[in-house]
């Protein structure tokens, strides 16, 4: 099996990486760039756990329309294998200067590792993706996690926690994390999820990592600002 750090470097080699979502184009979609809170009903519960975003929408998630129903879809799925188990939202829309930002200070703190500027763009993309190819700007991005009655069932390490066991398919946890990963994995793919293997929790639609996972000709949506994301939609509501 090789050392830990033989292991993660396997794992991490079959991981798309930033040249692989650089190229894919953005198709335009007949749809109003129109974001919504993600309801905490039914099969969802909702509670936003990083704070860059929540300083300025109070603490709500905002996803694209469509979205709204597949997490429904997903939440369902668990529901239907076991009525103990709900569907977790932790994360959306992140605005793309918000990305921009984490993204050039996951970049300074790996320059000196990194002195050629392709293999900088490649580790600071590991940790923050690129903000041209990064799914939470554009709407379509998602973090979940499993509740069973209502509390989080083991995932092998915290939601949103940079670290190499938080790989989907790390073999240094638990069996039952490893369970745990693999049911969220199929309840979001069979909603028409794509999986990011290198976060358990992260999950998209329409975005340059849906479009390579799945072979489609182009992504959906583009990245999009906070101030754009604020637009008023046709029928005069706030699109954020």
């Amino acid at each position: 099996m090789g050392t830990r750090e033989d292991v993660y470097q396997l794992l991490e080699e079959k991981m798309l990486k930033y040249a692989d979502y650089a190229n894919v184009p953005v198709i335009e979609v007949d749809e109003v760039v129109l974001f919504e809170p993600v309801p905490q009903q039914g099969v969802l519960r909702v509670e936003h756990v990083p704070a860059e975003m929540s300083e300025l929408t109070g603490g709500v998630i905002y996803v694209r329309r469509p979205v709204i129903d597949m997490l429904y879809w997903a939440g369902q799925e668990l529901k239907n294998l076991d009525r103990s188990l709900t569907l977790k939202v932790v994360y959306g829309f992140r605005a793309s200067e918000v990305q921009t930002r984490l993204y050039e200070e996951a970049k300074d703190a790996l320059r000196e590792q990194y002195p050629n500027e392709d293999e900088l763009v490649e580790a600071a993309h590991r940790n923050v993706a690129v903000p041209s190819v990064a799914g939470y700007p554009t709407g379509g991005a998602v973090a979940v996690e499993i509740l069973r009655d209502e509390q989080p069932v083991d995932m092998g390490t915290p939601v949103m926690e940079a670290n190499r066991d938080a790989f989907t398919f790390s073999p240094f946890v638990s069996r039952d994390a490893w369970d745990h990963r693999q049911l969220l994995r199929r309840a979001m793919m069979a909603a028409g999820f794509a999986p990011f293997d290198g976060e358990w929790w992260h999950f998209s639609y329409g975005d340059k990592e849906w479009a390579r996972f799945y072979r489609q000709p182009g992504a959906l949506y583009d990245q999009v600002s906070f101030a754009d994301a604020q637009k008023v939609d046709p029928d005069g509501d706030l699109a954020l």
